[in-house]
């Protein structure tokens, strides 16, 4: 079906257009609250909340652009003026370097699920890394390098110019690039961190958990290649999409029948 026509639809009571609509944006939601708030339950409160005003708000989508630049301007409006997360309040770079520096496991992990647990602890590293850079450049660098956004477009996700955006992503390329350079083993062979001799220490202090993967569980896609990135722009590329186990919209249509999300405006 026709989006605009999704729209109407929805607009017009139809429970079923509305549920399809919804169903449609979750993962691009998800997927960008995610990457910009690190932690799952974080990112799925996030995501709920951003849906609902979706809902609450999908008189006013004009039909100018596509419906998922819209859903975007949505989502990043209210993931920049959310309150900001434990994680974000305590990591930078420097703090970051400091960690891969110092903690280091007295031992290799050598469990069967070694593999799934590498996968685990390099999408975890490389995503906390995006805490790092300030929500400006944060959301500009996942928007234009992981999510492959056009510069046109984001710019007007983000309400500033192309140009300006074009400034923002660059400025957070330059110093993830730095960071990676000299930190990162996948990124630079010559650095001495290896994710495999981190597991067991990402293991004791909550980075990566053995029950229950936190990332990779929920990666629809990992390129095979992840030892071969050449670029800072891969790594985050090859995470791949990332699904939520948890039912969302199930969850919007259970307040809806209750009454709880006030009428579509």
């Amino acid at each position: 079906m026709d989006e605009r026509e999704l729209v109407r639809q929805s607009l017009e009571g139809d429970k079923r257009s509305l549920e399809v609509l919804l169903t449609s944006i979750q993962g691009l939601v998800y997927n960008v609250s995610l990457r910009f708030l690190w932690e799952r339950e974080d990112a799925e409160d996030a995501t709920q909340e951003i849906l609902i005003k979706v809902i609450t708000n999908l008189g006013k989508y004009s039909g100018k652009s596509k419906l998922s630049t819209w859903v975007y301007r949505v989502a990043v409006n209210y993931l920049l003026n959310v309150r900001k997360t434990k994680i974000e309040k305590a990591v930078s770079f420097d703090a970051f370097a400091r960690d891969l520096g110092e903690l280091q496991a007295p031992a290799e992990y050598d469990l069967p699920d070694r593999m799934l647990m590498e996968r685990e602890l390099k999408t975890a590293c490389t995503m906390a890394m995006l805490q790092c850079l300030n929500r400006d450049l944060r959301i500009a660098f996942i928007l234009g390098s992981v999510l492959k956004l056009k510069s046109k477009i984001a710019a007007e996700v983000v309400g500033i110019s192309p140009e300006n955006f074009r400034k923002r992503v660059e400025k957070s390329r330059k110093l993830l690039r730095s960071f990676l350079g000299a930190n990162c083993g996948v990124y630079n062979p010559a650095n001495p961190c290896r994710c495999k001799k981190r597991i067991n220490t990402a293991l004791k202090c909550g980075l990566i958990h053995k029950r229950k993967a936190h990332f990779s569980g929920q990666v629809e896609e990992l390129n095979e290649e992840m030892e071969e990135f050449h670029s800072m722009e891969g790594i985050y590329h090859n995470h791949g999409n990332i699904k939520s186990d948890t039912d969302i919209v199930r969850q919007i249509n259970a307040l809806l029948s209750r009454k709880e999300i006030s009428n579509i405006d």
